[in-house]
């Protein structure tokens, strides 16, 4: 037994037997954390002293175990969830900065278990090699199609995350969003990484268009959003080679237009995503 905690996992094995999860159960802060499950449904299990705060703070269903400790059955919502990642810190995704990183991009909800496992085998078999894993990964696009929203996406993932016993960081993928609302949603679940999609404002028109219609387009970019002009943009490219692995690149009089006919509104509106997102 825990000096901490008198029950240990043996215990409540004894006591739930096969519906006890046992790659989740965790020891942390005072009190057993756990999922139970049967066929049908799916709950977090918390035992703790009945003086302990935390038996308030998530939504469930209280009753006795032993004398002066509490079982608390509790759904596996988005509420849950979001306490769950508070008392569990490993949850919480973190910015991953430079590191290897894996987007798992489970669609349903269903998947992340089992990532976590394939991710176990390929570290074992690596051990030299760390990747960090990024389970709540799901376009706005992606999610309109299945029915899910930002806080579906991110609580699965705490979910699957914590019934596979994952302890390890955690990143969360804001995906290919496309307006400031994606943003808002997503910045308001929690999530740590984000990645904009500008691809509607790619001008595919320019490729074969006449040079006055080059330079129309080009005149009319929001040159004040961009913090640029095309005067500035000619000084600071027409002229430069850029060395690639396997070719170079020479950036004249006709190539650079073209490229800020058919780009500039894309990177306008990469610019005002991101001034939206920095402010939140």
């Amino acid at each position: 037994m825990s000096a901490e905690f008198p029950f240990s996992l043996v215990e409540l094995q004894a006591a739930f037997g096969d519906a006890l999860l046992t790659d989740s159960f965790v020891l942390h802060g005072g009190a057993d954390f756990w999922l139970t499950a049967d066929p049908t449904n799916r709950r977090l299990a918390l035992l703790a002293c009945h003086e302990s705060p935390l038996l308030d703070r998530f939504q469930g269903t209280p009753e006795g175990f032993r004398e002066g400790y509490i079982l608390k059955l509790c759904p596996t919502n988005r509420s849950n969830a979001h306490i769950l990642r508070e008392s569990l810190p490993w949850l919480r995704p973190v910015l991953l900065g430079l590191a290897t990183t894996a987007g798992f991009g489970d669609r349903l909800g269903l998947a992340t278990p089992g990532h976590v496992r394939a991710l176990r085998r390929v570290q074992a078999e690596v051990p030299d090699k760390q990747i960090l894993p990024i389970f709540a990964q799901q376009s706005i696009r992606e999610m309109d199609r299945t029915r899910r929203t930002p806080d579906d996406v991110f609580s699965d993932a705490t979910w699957g995350a914590f019934q596979a016993g994952w302890t390890g960081p955690v990143g969360a993928d804001a995906d290919h969003l496309k307006t400031p609302a994606d943003i808002d949603a997503c910045v308001a679940a929690g999530y740590s990484f984000y990645t904009f999609d500008p691809g509607a404002y790619v001008d595919g028109e320019v490729d074969d268009a006449d040079p006055a219609v080059v330079r129309r387009k080009v005149d009319g970019l929001p040159w004040q959003r961009l913090e640029s002009s095309p005067g500035d943009l000619k000084r600071r490219y027409v002229g430069r080679r850029v060395s690639l692995e396997d070719r170079h690149l020479d950036l004249d009089e006709v190539a650079i237009p073209r490229a800020a006919a058919k780009y500039g509104a894309a990177i306008d509106h990469v610019v005002t995503m991101y001034r939206h997102l920095a402010s939140k």
